[in-house]
């Protein structure tokens, strides 16, 4: 009585584990030396889709690919034969399926009471979805990197210290250097001092404010010319505070330079590299601004080029191009650094001359009366000179007002015979 008793406590226990067994969310099962199923718990009946007594007494090959997938039957021999412990993926099809299916399976060695190995016991997780979303993740990364690494723009990542984490294969370039060797690397730590010194403001200022930023970056090449990048700085958070932020610059040295070349262009006049008009008029204006702030003495000169006509009419307008050119060099050597000399149009020039008081300013003007005389004309029969009208700032004025008062004294020095300098009070 006391057998039965002890064997049914036995059978319940049984009962009960294989309940247990069967709720696990693992496959469970166990195998004889040959590699026979002897136990396989529910959920290993579902995955080969008989009951378990189809299942007992069966091989891997009856509900495995072996043929093409043999890990499965690889750790089961090492087990079998070898005693040896086994943790690791296992990839195969189940029965007709085309789906490949990925485990994690421990296997260990079953022992009799001498030792020796009988059989094994397995539990395997299903991670099939684990492994196709690592590998879509590795996919999208791949994706990610190749976008990011052909992008004409540099785009790194950094931590509130400034330290990158990320950097794409144009920043490398720029730094020169592998990839390793710039993560976790500050500013200071890849560039000279002078250089790193500007070179996190932008940074830093997203740290402290949080928000996106925008501006424009110099950062200066191998062959030590200045490069100019737009760029922009988006703030992560964790935890309600900035934790890192990705930067995005694009080199706009090309647009700069273009920017500049256009500003030249638009303040030079194309024939003889002085002011134009339009430039010429705000230097003037601003002058006057100035003047206005310390008071000191301010002059204006006029002039154009005695019978212009008859020179394009005589020789032609290229010898008429030649004549302003040339009167504008020797008229450039005459000026000082403060004086800005324009061409209003044609053959009318203008010369602003801060801090000069009209006397000194008529003394500009012979000058560069005198210096004419040095211009030679294509022909022999034609003498160049021009005729000069100068007026000092009255105070008040606006330039056209000031201007049209030295154009009245040009308007003198033409009916007094030209070639000469009047003044207008």
């Amino acid at each position: 009585m006391p057998d039965k008793t002890h064997a049914d406590a036995i059978q319940s226990q049984l009962l009960q584990l294989h309940a247990t067994l069967d709720h696990v969310g693992a496959y469970v099962f166990t195998k004889d030396i040959q590699g026979r199923y002897t136990y396989a718990n529910q959920k290993v009946c579902e995955l080969f889709g008989v009951p378990l007594e189809q299942i007992l007494g069966k091989k891997d090959d009856e509900f495995f690919d072996l043929e093409k997938y043999n890990q499965l039957a690889i750790h089961d021999q090492k087990v079998l034969q070898q005693g040896k412990k086994i943790e690791g993926e296992e990839v195969n099809r189940v029965g007709k399926s085309d789906e490949l299916m990925t485990f994690w399976t421990v296997k260990s060695p079953l022992y009799d009471q001498q030792g020796n190995i009988i059989g094994l016991s397995g539990i395997s997780t299903d991670i099939t979805e684990r492994r196709k979303m690592e590998q879509a993740l590795r996919d999208q990364q791949v994706l990610l990197n190749t976008v990011l690494d052909n992008s004409d723009s540099y785009i790194y990542m950094k931590d509130k210290d400034c330290r990158f984490l990320y950097a794409n294969s144009n920043v490398c370039q720029l730094f020169a250097l592998p990839v390793d060797e710039i993560i976790g690397k500050q500013g200071s730590d890849i560039l000279p001092k002078e250089v790193a010194e500007n070179f996190d403001v932008l940074d830093r200022q997203v740290v402290q404010s949080g928000e996106k930023m925008y501006g424009e970056e110099n950062f200066f090449d191998e062959d030590g010319h200045v490069r100019h990048y737009w760029s922009v700085k988006i703030p992560l958070f964790k935890h309600n505070e900035v934790y890192a932020f990705v930067g995005i610059s694009t080199d706009i040295t090309d647009i700069v330079k273009m920017k500049e070349d256009f500003k030249v262009m638009a303040n030079t006049d194309s024939l003889t590299g002085i002011c134009s008009r339009r430039y010429l008029i705000d230097c003037a204006k601003r002058e006057i601004k100035r003047v206005q702030r310390n008071k000191k003495p301010l002059a204006v000169i006029i002039f154009d080029i005695d019978h212009f006509k008859t020179i394009n009419d005589t020789c032609g307008h290229g010898s008429g191009d030649k004549t302003i050119k040339d009167i504008v060099n020797v008229c450039k050597a005459e000026l000082r650094e403060i004086d800005i000399f324009g061409r209003l149009g044609g053959d009318e020039f203008v010369v602003i001359t801060p801090e000069t008081a009209i006397e000194d300013a008529i003394g500009i003007a012979e000058r560069l009366r005198n210096a004419v005389h040095s211009v030679k004309a294509a022909s022999d029969k034609i003498n160049i000179s021009c005729s000069f009208g100068v007026a000092d700032w009255k105070g008040e004025e606006f330039f056209d007002e000031w201007l049209f008062r030295a154009d009245a004294a040009l308007y003198n020095a033409k009916q007094s015979g030209r070639n000469c300098v009047k003044f207008q009070e």
